[in-house]
């Protein structure tokens, strides 16, 4: 069975005393999620760092074959003299999108760790939240452990170097 609510518009200068809040009317009354950032700051903690890493190993691998096998033959050095200036550059980029990353995912657990007890959240969704929220925050500081190790590879190991 289905039940329509009517609502009456009021008088030219009188107070909507019993009509009830429309959610953009009171931000604070909204729940964690909508008053801090959204679904889409929870996507990037939880995602960020990860799609940081794919973007750092891709673009790095994908520029250090082209500059040192440009025709199916090994070079003993880059033939672009700004390669080790570019990856040293994404690998310092991707890491302060993957530090950024945790942020988000904190920034979203902490939030979801003290509901508004005026929100019309239920507890299922701030759980939910929490969870994805604890998740962004473990997956995230993993992939900042790879994107340390790969920024150390691009440091230590010559892109021609022979993988023997």
């Amino acid at each position: 069975m289905f039940a329509a609510v009517s609502y009456q518009k009021a008088p030219e200068g009188t107070a909507r005393a019993s009509a009830r809040p429309v959610s953009g009317d009171n931000p604070a009354r909204e729940g964690p999620r909508r008053r801090r950032g959204g679904a889409l700051m929870m996507l990037f903690g939880l995602m960020g760092a990860a799609a940081a890493w794919v973007l750092q190993t891709e673009i790095g691998e994908t520029l250090a074959a082209q500059a040192c096998f440009p025709h199916r033959s090994a070079l003993a050095a880059p033939q672009w003299s700004w390669l080790m200036p570019a990856l040293d550059a994404i690998s310092v980029v991707a890491l302060l999108i993957g530090v950024a990353g945790v942020w988000a995912a904190w920034r979203g657990w902490r939030s979801a760790a003290r509901p508004d007890p005026a929100s019309p959240a239920s507890d299922a969704s701030v759980g939910r939240t929490r969870f994805l929220a604890l998740a962004g925050i473990i997956l995230s500081l993993l992939f900042v452990v790879g994107l340390v190790a790969t920024g150390l590879a691009v440091l230590l190991v010559s892109p021609c170097s022979a993988w023997r």
